[in-house]
């Protein structure tokens, strides 16, 4: 019996995929089948998909045109015969227990979705951190949405992607759940309707993945090609939620997460052109759909978010970039007198240990000077106690001295 059908969109990780198949390979669970799908690779993934399968028959190879990680994914969700269905990207690493550890998890709890921690791994300075998000404040083994709606934030309640969880498949059919097929921003829609359409979700507390970052050419860094993708989830979303029939019920969170994730969207941007869509989507459309324009402090309940969203809602993009650059500069301007402050104050204390080593060089002296006094002293008083006349002249005095203590005299 196949336990887990681990998917694997590949495209163009020739760098990483050797570490990434090595990590599902040998894992402690081996009842799984690897189904890898080269969308459209140009380097080498393919020959190294190859001579994955030479070496372990539980792998299969789907080639395809380059659509994308959302249609490769979907491609590995119509042929998965497992139990249960992960999700890795070929850049990232399975700790040798994640599958084993996630499936037993998920049969204990009969959970529909498993969710693990995660580290952040970064390619450029190799460095490693813990990944949070705020399901970890859940205490109890099994949750659902109901469980959470009293807090003031949801929706990014664990962060929107796939490689970290591991979905029941009959779940996944049951809700006919299927990833977008965009260029980035393509899992979010699975996750959070996975998410709100679960009866039963568990978190094991244990990082079992590493997600690898900052590396070029990532789905992450493809905002600017395709700027508009984070819109389309967002729609795709809100349908979803409605034929629920939940929407209403959590509609102001969805608002308040639509509307900071447009504004972290328009801040990694780095094209103009990409920034003028996003930011007239954003006036155009989302604050029309979502009637913002009208919306009170009181609704978004959030000093920083609302003052951001005024700014956008008064202005044009020129003006709005052009009082984030004079910002920008006062920020500037205070940093840099705060730092002529600091170098003053170092100034001060550099001449300040100056004295101090002048003073302490000055005290060395005077203490070498008493040393050699001391010494000087101590070589006179042994002389003393050694001459012959100061021998003779206790001989002379032991008697009278003798008497004195005798008779209590001092």
């Amino acid at each position: 019996m196949i336990k887990i059908s681990v998917i694997v969109p590949v495209h163009n990780t020739e760098p990483f995929l050797k570490e990434c198949l090595d990590s599902v390979i040998n894992q402690t669970l081996q009842e799984i089948e690897i189904i890898c799908i080269n969308d459209g690779s140009t380097d080498n993934c393919f020959l190294i998909l190859e001579n994955f399968k030479e070496e372990d028959g539980r792998i299969i190879i789907l080639n395809q045109e380059n659509k994308g990680a959302g249609a490769a994914r979907n491609s590995g969700l119509k042929i998965a015969q497992g139990e249960y269905l992960a999700i890795l990207d070929s850049d990232d690493i399975y700790d040798i227990t994640m599958l084993e550890k996630m499936y037993e998890r998920a049969e204990e709890m009969q959970a529909e979705f498993v969710i693990c921690l995660s580290t952040a791994f970064d390619n450029s300075t190799m460095k490693t951190w813990n990944i949070m998000w705020s399901a970890l404040e859940i205490e109890k083994n099994v949750f659902s949405y109901k469980d959470i709606l009293k807090r003031r934030q949801n929706f990014d309640f664990f962060s929107g992607w796939s490689w970290d969880k591991l979905f029941r498949k009959s779940f996944i059919e049951q809700y006919q759940l299927r990833f977008q097929e965009i260029s980035h921003s393509n899992d979010g829609y699975f996750v959070i309707m996975a998410m709100y359409s679960a009866k039963r979700i568990s978190i094991l507390r244990e990082p079992l993945v590493k997600h690898r970052v900052n590396r070029e050419n990532s789905i992450e860094t493809s905002h600017d090609k395709n700027p508009l993708c984070f819109y389309e989830m967002h729609r795709a979303i809100k349908d979803g939620l409605e034929k629920l029939g939940i929407f209403y019920a959590i509609k102001k969170r969805y608002i308040i997460w639509v509307l900071r994730h447009s504004l972290w969207v328009l801040s990694i941007i780095e094209k103009p052109a990409s920034f003028i869509k996003i930011y007239s989507k954003i006036q155009d459309d989302i604050f029309q759909e979502n009637s913002i324009s009208n919306a009170t402090f009181h609704f978004f309940d959030d000093a920083l978010l609302y003052d951001e969203i005024k700014k956008i809602a008064e202005q044009s993009a020129t003006e709005y970039l052009f009082n984030q650059r004079n910002s920008a500069r006062k920020e500037r301007d205070i940093l840099q007198k705060e730092r002529d402050l600091l170098q003053n104050e170092c100034g001060h204390l550099h001449h300040s240990l100056d004295l101090l080593k002048k003073e302490q060089f000055r005290m060395r002296s005077d203490f070498i000077c008493l040393q050699n006094e001391y010494d000087k002293l101590r070589q006179e008083r042994y002389a003393l106690l050694n001459s012959l006349s100061f021998r003779l002249g206790r001989m002379l005095t032991w008697l009278p001295r003798k008497v004195r203590n005798k008779i209590g005299l001092t």
